[in-house]
């Protein structure tokens, strides 16, 4: 039996890509997967940070659906991508335990951003099953 993933909630804040740099496809595609790398080695994408969809990165970086599809399978098997469970087409930042050890603890500012991520993405899956009351 397939999972019931609900829609995406318009809320659910996502990072910003800086684009690409060039108007070559495949370049395109090769720059998207370096900023997601680059950002995580540089700690300016943290663990829980919520990607755009496929339909705003295909449309920021001007390489097809199925270059996209090809980009977060790889950022997958390198274990820095997770599919949400709840949410159709949503994609969490996860560096994962290899990416994270030997470094120095996070500073509170890393920890609070995570923490609001998390808050963020509860907030949104309550809202999912209880959406709040009609005012009149």
């Amino acid at each position: 039996m397939p999972e019931r993933k609900y829609d995406r909630p318009s809320q659910l804040k996502t990072i910003r890509l800086p684009g690409p740099t060039t108007s070559e496809r495949e370049q395109a595609r090769e720059e998207f997967v370096h900023h997601i790398r680059d950002g995580l080695a540089q700690r300016r994408y943290v663990f829980g940070d919520v990607l755009p969809t496929v339909s705003e990165v295909r449309d920021q970086y001007g390489v097809p659906e199925d270059d996209i599809g090809n980009a977060i399978r790889e950022l997958r098997r390198a274990g820095l991508l997770q599919l949400h469970d709840e949410y159709r087409d949503t994609y969490v930042l996860d560096p994962g335990p290899e990416h994270t050890e030997g470094e120095p603890q996070a500073d509170l500012a890393e920890r609070v951003r995570r923490l609001e991520a998390l808050y963020s993405d509860l907030a949104a899956r309550i809202e999912a099953i209880e959406p709040p009351p009609r005012r009149p």
